[in-house]
């Protein structure tokens, strides 16, 4: 199942009034943190927003490798183990990761790569 989706924008305030107004029939709300707006349904049907969009600050003469991209998509999984094997699968059919499986402090039994 589909988790959540992050996006790199040029101006998150900007691109969270466009996307409050395109998705107020579904009733979503705003939340707001340093650099990063989250948003998702206003009751609880999900744990976390399931846009996010991130402040986007290219560096046109960089090629470092380990910059962020400008998408990030998230999945749900019932087991730990389909993570692992997720990110085992997607190497090696050629995929890049950002870093191994493991549980991540910014979240409660948050368990991604």
């Amino acid at each position: 199942m589909l988790g959540h989706v992050s996006i790199r924008v040029s101006d998150p305030e900007a691109s969270a009034q466009f996307y409050l107004e395109a998705l107020s029939p579904l009733s979503y709300k705003a939340m707001r943190f340093p650099e990063v707006v989250g948003i998702g349904p206003s009751d609880s049907s999900a744990p976390i927003p399931c846009l996010w969009l991130r402040k986007r600050a290219p560096k046109p003469d960089s090629d470092d490798p380990a910059k962020h991209s400008p998408v990030h998509i998230s999945f749900y999984a019932p087991e730990r183990r389909q993570v692992d094997e997720f990110h085992t699968r997607g190497i090696k059919a050629g995929g890049m990761d950002n870093g191994l499986p493991g549980v991540r402090p910014f979240m409660a039994n948050y368990y991604g790569m």
